[in-house]
C-alpha cells in the first residue's frame, strides 16, 4: 500500500528539474546552491519560489525563466506552473550543499 501523498511524485520530479539548471553566474544547480526556497503542490498547481544569492542579483529573470521551463516540463500535461524570485528572504552560505560549501571554502 502506497502511504505517500499523491504529490511526492511530483516534488521529487520538480526538485530533480530544478538541479538540472544552473544559476548563469556561479555555474552550480539551483538545488545545490540552495536558492529554492519553497515548492508548493496544489493539485494541477505547482509554485516555486527562488531565494536570490544577492539583493542585486543580475540574472534573477534567467534563473525564474530557466527554472519555469524545467519544471514545466517535468510536470504532467496541464499543470500550471509559476516560479517567483522571493526578493525578500536572504539567501546565506549555510544553504548551500555541503560538498558545495566544502569546496567554496564556506
Amino acid at each position: 500500500m502506497d502511504t505517500q501523498p499523491p504529490h511526492t511524485d511530483l516534488h521529487t520530479a520538480v526538485m530533480a528539474a530544478l538541479a538540472t539548471v544552473d544559476d548563469p553566474e556561479m555555474g552550480e544547480n539551483l538545488v545545490d546552491l540552495g536558492v529554492v526556497g519553497n515548492v508548493h503542490i496544489d493539485g494541477n498547481a505547482v509554485s516555486v519560489t527562488l531565494i536570490p544569492t544577492s539583493a542585486t542579483c543580475p540574472m534573477a529573470d534567467v534563473m525564474v525563466d530557466d527554472a519555469q521551463t524545467a519544471v514545466q516540463r517535468a510536470c504532467p500535461p496541464g499543470t500550471a506552473v509559476d516560479v517567483q524570485m522571493d526578493w525578500d528572504t536572504e539567501w546565506s552560505p549555510e544553504r548551500l550543499a555541503p560538498a558545495l560549501r566544502a569546496r567554496f571554502g564556506w
